[in-house]
């Protein structure tokens, strides 16, 4: 009797796990969830006996039944409205994440859900910053003569706040040890104040639901670049503006912060005959050994509600040719940051080439030997400077 119960008990638990499987393949995808949490939906993994044995297809495996379950995103907001009645207070609610750069490796980090907002919530790590200084340093020692060399480190909104800056770390003090520590060669555009002000004025510079900045932020920005950097910036009066609205951003989902559904941002974007151009985007690691090279847009507006619509998000390696008056090349290693900025960025220089390190596997070196160089420029958002691997990457790829 016994050994018939256990046998029947395994029957239904197999039934069970059909049907889940049927139901996950049979449900309609939720592909908006895939947006909300700015990442690609895991895909069914291949089998074999290696990954079986390791362990590695059952652990793909669950991955993909949770990613691809019918509905999702319905059942995200319920868990997420559940969280969010647990341990609020007056001041805000702190969530424990992994803040995920997009370099494969995670860290651990908080965010500060508070009033209409979620923020990413900085804790220096001095051995991080000891490396990003190496690694600038690295750069300003073997660049070529002639060639000015720049440095730009962006805080986000959390800093302006009074009560909310005490959360965690000075980034102010965070970017002047920074900067201090850099070469004399490196000349540092210190963009902080410019911000505060326009944050203390009550401008759209940050978004609400994720870490970036606004293009609104990028502009005044663009605007002390030119102070420092030489060049004359454009006038917001000779700008179409235009929007797309109902963003929500990546800390939102990061966050689960349904709460904030009521407060979506809105991503304006300002383009006019020079900045709203194709550029080329060569990406060198679908094909081995080879260039897949493509037309993108400065404002990608298929791609909806969403940060990528600018550049069409992280590309390895971009070259933007505008009409600027500007007969000057910049070269510069960026973040996710200044996609908003290479519009602005595009008025003021007529070359521009953009790699981002975490998928760049061409060479520096090859690209100063090859196109003659007019300005270097590095520049990332403070929580950057935090991740030890992307601050190597950068430094590999000279």
């Amino acid at each position: 009797m016994e050994t018939a119960r256990r046998i029947i008990t395994v029957i239904f638990f197999a039934i069970f796990l059909a049907a889940a499987f049927v139901v996950v393949v049979i449900l309609p995808k939720d592909e908006s969830a895939a947006q909300r949490e700015n990442r690609n939906l895991a895909e069914l993994p291949s089998f074999s006996f290696e990954s079986w044995t390791s362990g590695e297809f059952t652990s793909d495996f669950e991955t993909y039944l949770s990613d691809n379950v019918g509905y999702r995103g319905t059942f995200t907001d319920i868990s997420a409205a559940y969280k969010n009645n647990k341990g609020i207070n007056s001041f805000g609610r702190v969530v424990e994440t992994h803040g995920d750069l997009g370099t494969g490796t995670t860290t651990k980090s908080k965010l500060l859900v508070a009033d209409d907002r979620v923020m990413e919530i900085y804790n220096a790590d001095e051995e991080a910053q000891r490396e990003y200084i190496d690694m600038v340093n690295f750069y300003a020692e073997r660049l070529p003569e002639g060639i000015n060399m720049y440095s730009m480190i962006v805080p986000t909104q959390i800093d302006f706040m009074p009560f909310y800056n005490t959360v965690g770390d000075s980034e102010r003090e965070a970017i002047e040890y920074l900067y201090n520590g850099f070469d004399d060669r490196v000349h540092n555009i210190n963009v902080y104040d410019t911000l505060m002000e326009h944050f203390n004025n009550g401008e759209y510079v940050y978004f609400r639901t994720d870490h970036h900045w606004t293009t609104l932020g990028a502009y005044y920005a663009y605007r002390k670049m030119g102070e420092d950097m030489g060049f004359t910036p454009m006038e917001l009066s000779e700008f179409q503006k235009d929007e797309v609205p109902d963003f929500l951003g990546y800390l939102y989902s990061q966050a689960e912060a349904t709460s904030l559904q009521s407060h979506k941002d809105t991503i304006e974007y300002y383009k006019n005959a020079v900045n709203d151009i194709p550029f080329k985007c060569v990406t060198y690691s679908y094909i081995p050994g080879e260039e897949f090279v493509y037309s993108g847009k400065t404002f990608d507006l298929s791609l909806g509600a969403t940060y990528n619509m600018f550049m069409g998000g992280d590309q390895p390696y971009i070259e933007i040719d505008s009409a600027s008056p500007n007969a000057r090349t910049l070269l510069m290693i960026k973040d996710s940051y200044s996609n908003a900025l290479l519009p602005w960025l595009a008025c003021a220089y007529n070359k521009i080439i953009v790699i981002d390190a975490r998928t760049f596997d061409q060479s520096v070196t090859n690209i100063l030997n090859t196109i003659p160089i007019d300005d270097f420029l590095i520049t990332n958002y403070i929580i950057g400077t935090n991740f030890r691997d992307y601050i190597q990457m950068c430094r590999d790829i000279y």
